[in-house]
């Protein structure tokens, strides 16, 4: 047989012929001629190991068989994958990885999904020619499974494993970690934490669902139904911005799991925790599952009628009398796109207001309409295409905790595709362990470094393009090097090296996080991030992320959830709509201000509780208490909740079907798994409901609805940058020497916003809240683990065990915010760009 070219490789399987790149592995080859050859150690996104031996094949003119999972193919291989020899060897892998296996098949959770089950009725292998007792692993001589745990989700029975050390391999190779090993050797070989470790990382639930059999289990599934008793739906993330796609497993009204749904383009068959066991907010325990109205000073149950009622009641009263500005509307952009665009429709055409905003985690929100942040955060992103870059930089995030999949995907570019990475962060992250160089800045001081890297590209001779230096001066403070070095804390030798990596790169990737895009400054950091992509020439050679956080934040967007859509978003409003309010809307922070002078008389909430997430608690209390009339539509009761005058039950994503966008602007569908619970509506339902009662309904058939929808989201929203640098200047911070200790309020690992608290599986990682801090602060304040912390701010002060960080060395303290027991936002201030507290040790 000829080849075709110089790269590729022709070979007969089974009698067909086929050309495969060279480097493909007869394994890969047969699987794109659809040829089942069966496979335990294998993985697509792992590299082979050749461990199991199950893969065997026949290879003419070899005198062995062959494993296909690590043999490359050659010019005119002919294999043989179903001949007999083949099937004996085989049958004879079986019977020796059977030798040991215990026969516990009817109380394995793994029952009708394992893979050593099906190939033994595959094979035919129901006996054995061995006459001795099996090999047992026993850690605990009272117990009768075998069972130890290796980490607050994962249990693991030895004497199930087969060896095939995918477990191993995935947590090396693609998550990074180091917290699971094979100790001993031959046949004692252990799969097992190293001493004084447990196996907790974000994506610990991979390693559960890759083992081929049940040698990996984990508590949220075990012993609750067997897989041949449920049905699967297909389903989206409904936390992070990436989108991960996944399958929901289900009985009647009970969701029993959460598991993959490769989707290489997005999340390669990876899911973080978070989106694994996230779903347990679709369970009954603690959910609002009836209508509440305050009577007499508490909260009592009421029918969907009279709430809606009194509610329109309200909203007609104010809007007759005062006019519909004094109504405001904030929902969470964690929910699905036919329920934002109903809200934002609900208020601008019946309500006549928009004061209509997604955005309730951000400080000081932009007034202006297609500001510069706007206009970066619309370009073109693609998470499959970062594993493309040759340089990658990483700014104001801690990509890891907002973008579990993104990070993965930069953790492929940098170690399978030779991708190189800079971090440039307030404090040192877990992935920015494998970066370049690891820049530290001060806190407060990213558009001075940046502008600094500017100076560096202009003196590689990278303005020559964009005009002459002079411009710098113009348009940027500090305008050299030295200065930014000064300002920042970084060394102008390392910013010189990056702006030469920059200059140099072929494709770089630029992503911005939480840190920059929930800024109060983010206006001025978008600015200099485009100085960079301009002087860089990244809008010409790759691409740049100013990253949404939220599963349908990009959606909230694209379907003008904000007071200040923008012209063309107002045209195609009132085009559709056949009207549109003129009177300017108010952001999220401006409401709660607005409140507290008395100026507003009701809030909308549906999905929000900004009494824990919204910077600056105590001023969020006052305005909320201030209000006339507040509604609020949630799953759980909340803080939010609790001073409604009426709340309403909310379905979870689970319980109907609609569409999320992405962080790429990519819409992707998620079906229902289960109806609502009790009495609980989506979101969309009870807008529309309230719009019935106030004689305007918005819709009466949904499929319909979601054409209109679907105008909005196919609308092109990427927005054009300037050609020319922008005026960046910084200015610093003044700091109360009182307050001296930079704080970041952050989700902890393993939650994300106010709903994954109700989730027993994740509270199980982290079940209290913390203040995250470096062994050097620790010890100059005299705290170790667990000691109790006091940090106080100009506005607040709380009380938090230590936890002593593994990763930041910086003079910074991280607060988590995913707890209602101590919501720290009250230690923030809307105004200040950097929260500074002192600390101090609470003596026992």
């Amino acid at each position: 047989m000829a080849e075709k070219d110089n790269n590729s490789v022709s070979l007969t399987i089974n009698g067909r012929e086929i050309s495969v790149p060279k480097g493909t592995t007869i394994l890969e080859a047969a699987k794109q001629l659809g040829i089942y050859i069966p496979t335990f150690c294998w993985h697509p996104k792992l590299k082979p190991a050749g461990a199991c031996r199950i893969c065997y094949v026949e290879i003419e003119k070899m005198p062995k068989l062959m494993v296909s999972c690590a043999t490359p193919v050659a010019p005119g291989m002919i294999v043989h994958t179903e001949s007999e020899k083949v099937k004996q060897g085989r049958r004879a892998v079986l019977e020796f990885t059977l030798i040991n296996h215990p026969l516990d098949c009817p109380t394995c959770d793994k029952g009708g999904e394992c893979d050593l089950q099906d190939l033994t009725f595959r094979h035919g292998v129901d006996q054995s020619r061995f006459d001795f007792d099996k090999y047992r692993f026993i850690r605990d001589k009272k117990s009768t499974f075998d069972d130890f745990r290796l980490g607050p989700e994962i249990i693991r029975n030895q004497n199930r494993c087969i060896l095939c050390y995918k477990c191993v391999r995935a947590n090396t190779e693609i998550f990074g970690e180091d917290d699971l090993g094979a100790f001993q050797r031959g046949n004692i070989t252990e799969i097992d934490t190293p001493p004084g470790r447990q196996v907790d990382s974000l994506y610990s639930g991979n390693l559960v669902e890759i083992c081929p059999v049940g040698a990996l289990t984990n508590t949220d599934w075990r012993y609750k139904i067997r897989v041949w008793n449920t049905q699967t739906v297909n389903s989206i993330c409904p936390y992070h911005a990436d989108g991960a796609n996944i399958k929901i497993w289900k009985d009647r009204q009970n969701v029993f799991r959460v598991t993959s749904r490769r989707n290489d383009a997005i999340d390669e068959g990876w899911l973080s925790d978070v989106t694994r066991y996230g779903y347990q907010i679709a369970k009954p325990e603690g959910r609002l599952l009836n209508p509440l109205m305050k009577k007499g000073g508490s909260q009592v149950a009421v029918t969907w009628e009279e709430a809606l009622s009194a509610i329109a009641r309200k909203f007609k009263d104010i809007k007759d009398n005062k006019g519909g500005v004094c109504i405001g509307g904030m929902i969470s952009p964690q929910l699905d796109c036919t329920s934002v665009y109903a809200f934002s429709k609900f208020f601008r055409t019946i309500i006549h207001s928009n004061n209509v905003d997604f955005r309730t985690e951000y400080r000081m929100l932009p007034e202006i309409p297609e500001d510069m942040y706007s206009r970066m955060a619309s370009q073109e992103f693609s998470i499959a295409d970062i594993e493309k870059a040759d340089l990658i930089m990483v700014l104001d995030s801690d990509i890891m905790k907002e973008h579990p999949n993104v990070n993965l995907r930069i953790r492929k570019a940098i170690t399978q595709k030779g991708a190189r990475l800079y971090t440039l962060n307030p404090v040192e992250t877990k992935t920015g362990a494998l970066s370049v160089d690891e820049m530290v800045f001060r806190v407060g001081t990213l558009e001075a470094l940046l502008n600094g890297v500017c100076a560096g590209l202009a003196e590689a001779g990278s303005a020559s393009k964009k005009g002459d230096t002079a411009a710098l001066k113009k348009c940027l403070e500090p305008h050299t090097v030295k200065d930014a070095a000064q300002i920042s804390g970084i060394s102008e030798e390392r910013i010189k090296a990056f702006a030469r990596a920059v200059a140099h790169a072929q494709r770089p990737c630029l992503i911005a996080g939480e840190w920059l895009t929930e800024s109060s400054m983010r206006e001025k950091l978008a600015g200099a991030v485009h100085n960079l992509a301009l002087l860089g020439s990244l809008y010409e050679k790759g691409q740049i992320g100013l990253l949404a956080r939220a599963a349908n934040s990009k959606g909230a967007k694209k379907l003008g959830a904000l007071p200040h859509p923008g012209p063309g978003m107002i045209e195609k409003m009132r085009q559709t709509w056949g009207e549109y309010p003129d009177v300017p809307g108010l952001a999220s922070d401006r409401m709660i201000r607005a409140s507290v002078k008395q100026e507003l008389d009701a809030l909308f909430i549906v999905g929000v509780n900004p009494m824990l997430t919204m910077p600056d608690g105590q001023f969020v209390r006052e305005g909320l208490e201030k209000l006339d009339f507040l509604v609020v539509a949630d799953l759980y009761e909340s803080e939010t909740t609790q001073m409604a005058d009426v709340v309403l039950p909310l379905s979870s994503w689970a319980e109907y079907g609609d569409r999320f966008v992405n962080l790429e602007g990519r819409v992707q569908e998620f079906q229902d798994a289960i109806k609502p619970l009790g009495q609980s509506r989506p979101g969309y339902m009870i807008v529309n409901d309230l719009a019935a009662q106030l004689k305007s309904p918005l819709f009466s058939e949904k499929s319909r609805f979601a054409d209109e929808v679907d105008t909005f989201l196919n609308e092109n929203s990427v927005m054009p940058v300037p050609e020319t640098l922008v005026e960046v200047r910084f200015m610093e911070d003044k700091i109360n020497p009182e307050f001296p200790t930079p704080m970041l309020v952050v989700d902890q690992e393993h939650h994300f916003g106010h709903w994954t608290e109700k989730t027993k599986s994740l509270s199980v990682f982290c079940g209290e809240a913390a203040v995250e801090i470096s062994s050097a602060l620790a010890e100059k304040i005299g705290v170790v683990n667990g000691d109790i912390i006091r940090i106080e701010s100009e506005v607040g002060k709380v009380n938090l065990p230590a936890r002593i960080s593994e990763t930041i060395d910086a003079e910074v303290i991280l607060v988590y915010r995913n707890f209602s027991a101590s919501p720290v936002n009250i230690l923030q201030m809307r105004k200040r760009r950097v929260d500074r507290v002192k600390i101090t040790r609470v003596e026992s």
